[in-house]
């Protein structure tokens, strides 16, 4: 656990998706004290909506039930968000769940695994993702965008 950091620019990606009026919700297996731990690192607590973990239930991903959980904080249907993660298993449970998927290179996965798991869009890592997530790529409204993450 001392080891353990947030991905680069993740607060700041999600202050901006925040500011630009999404809602956040992060899904993630992580539970207990790890969750709260990540949670505290991430600093971000002002920005995000909702959260589903691993004290939620007993399910990861690729199950969608964990997604489902997130949405149903978020108070909003699946085709209305897109799923980030960076393994294939987040987007299969994001896409389970109804929502769009896009992928980061940050979890030891290619692009064209990422893509073949069923993102719309991947990059190197948060901070490149975000032009891709402003500009409602993958046929979502600008303006209209409520984002999942997967930690």
């Amino acid at each position: 656990m001392p080891s353990v950091k947030p991905l680069e620019g993740a607060r700041d990606v999600i202050r901006v998706l925040a500011e630009q009026g999404g809602r956040i919700a992060l899904a993630t297996d992580c539970k207990g004290l790890s969750f709260t731990r990540h949670m505290l690192l991430l600093d971000s607590r002002d920005y995000i909506t909702a959260t589903a973990c691993g004290d939620n239930l007993d399910y990861g991903k690729p199950d969608p039930r964990l997604v489902g959980i997130a949405l149903r904080k978020l108070g909003l249907a699946g085709s209305q968000t897109v799923m980030v993660g960076d393994t294939p298993y987040d987007a299969e449970a994001g896409i389970k769940a109804g929502t769009k998927a896009a992928g980061v290179l940050t979890g030891g996965f290619s692009e064209s695994v990422l893509g073949a798991a069923g993102c719309f869009a991947v990059a190197r890592d948060l901070r490149a993702l975000l032009p891709n997530l402003l500009s409602g790529v993958g046929g979502r409204d600008p303006g209209q965008s409520d984002w999942l993450s997967s930690a």
